[in-house]
């Protein structure tokens, strides 16, 4: 069982020397009912009997020289990884880049023929025709994502419009109060990704900063 922390630090401070007298005592005390504590104080002073009966040793005047000649040959770090170690961020940067890559690129590649739509509110779908349509007095608080579809807005949008492999009805989107946005490539919708996510790390820092 172990003692509590108060008789450990006794001890230590006995083998420092910097025990006061009721410290001493108390530990006595303790030591004539504490075996393990007895082994431990027992062991400290061994310890410090052999490094001070050692003291005098010194290692011979090459001792240094020769174990450094003893020990392999440095291999030279090439300058790929030289580079790498004095520029993490530039690595880091680049590594996200290409997870993102590969990642929005396979959401691309997948489902190119259903129409998704990403958003709150209620809107029709036509999986047939591939229209969506935004019902005459309906209000889409937020913003409206598109895939792979034709939008027709009676209703009103009070957000941005993405539109990704979409097109718009454009005689109606006058009820879009912020901006239509049209991605139709695999590298434009990297791209908005990636300037969403750096968007929202500058966000994040500036909240920290004004919480400060």
């Amino acid at each position: 069982m172990k003692c509590e922390q108060k008789y450990e630090e006794l001890i230590q401070k006995l083998v420092d020397s910097e025990a006061t007298d009721e410290e001493k005592k108390q530990l006595d005390q303790h030591l004539t009912s504490c075996a393990p504590c007895r082994q431990h104080l027992k062991e400290l002073k061994k310890v410090i009997a052999f490094v001070q009966s050692a003291s005098h040793i010194e290692a011979p005047p090459s001792f240094t020289k020769d174990v450094m000649a003893r020990l392999p040959e440095r291999k030279q770090t090439s300058k790929w990884k030289q580079w790498t170690r004095k520029h993490p961020l530039l690595v880091s940067a680049a590594v996200f880049f290409l997870l993102m890559l590969a990642s929005v690129s396979s959401l691309w590649n997948t489902g190119n023929e259903q129409v998704v739509v990403t958003g709150s509110g209620k809107v029709q779908i036509d999986q047939e025709s591939g229209k969506v349509i935004v019902p005459e007095g309906e209000v889409i608080e937020g913003d409206l994502i598109i895939r792979n579809g034709l939008l027709q807005v009676d209703g009103e949008v009070q957000g941005n419009v993405l539109l990704v492999n979409s097109e718009s009805y454009y005689a109606s989107v006058g009820h879009v109060s912020g901006e239509i946005q049209e991605l139709n490539q695999a590298l434009d919708w990297v791209w908005y990704h990636v300037k969403n996510f750096f968007k929202e790390v500058v966000s994040f820092t500036n909240n920290e900063g004004s919480d400060k």
